[in-house]
């Protein structure tokens, strides 16, 4: 008995197939992360780490009320604390995506965490407290004026019309595009 032998596959075409099939995934997967969110995130608790760490007793330093080393290990304890206020704040930004309004959120929550860490890890003297303050929300304002501009999301695809508004959308890249073949 003679049988047909099955059709051979053509295995470059198989395997470009297969390869497009990964990378259209991986794609896929990527493209749904929150990756701007994430990114406020970590920018902003790094910040807040940088306050503690080095902001505000840099501050107490120039303004000749102590030296650095002693402020900082005044708010060695606080390091935790700010990096959450902080992170929180970053991922707020990021979501109302403004460069003013950013600044305005990071600004109090720097005004806030600097006070309240001056005040109860270096002192409460009113110059104190306005020196911790006043360097946190500088450094809070110009943050948020970042992260705000930076990581806003895009504005939503309008499908596969080229946009007009002079962002580019993921969906005009000619990569993309490949991977809808």
């Amino acid at each position: 008995m003679h049988h047909p032998a099955p059709p051979e596959r053509n295995s470059g075409n198989f395997t470009l197939k297969a390869i497009r099939a990964i990378n259209a995934a991986i794609l896929k997967f990527v493209m749904t992360i929150k990756l701007r969110s994430v990114g406020a995130t970590l920018l902003g608790g790094f910040a807040g780490l940088s306050l503690t760490t080095n902001i505000i007793p840099q501050a107490m330093e120039y303004s000749g009320m102590m030296d650095s080393f002693s402020a900082r290990w005044d708010l060695g304890g606080f390091a935790v604390y700010s990096i959450m206020a902080w992170a929180t704040g970053g991922w707020a930004v990021q979501r109302v995506g403004e460069k003013k309004r950013g600044a305005l959120i990071l600004g109090f929550v720097g005004l806030i965490t600097g006070l309240l860490f001056t005040g109860v890890g270096i002192g409460t003297q009113l110059s104190l407290l306005l020196t911790g303050g006043g360097a946190a929300l500088l450094y809070g304002a110009i943050g948020g004026l970042i992260i705000g501009d930076a990581l806003r999301n895009p504005p939503p695809d309008a499908g596969s019309a080229p946009s007009t508004h002079g962002h580019g959308s993921v969906g005009e890249l000619r990569l993309f595009r490949y991977f809808t073949k």
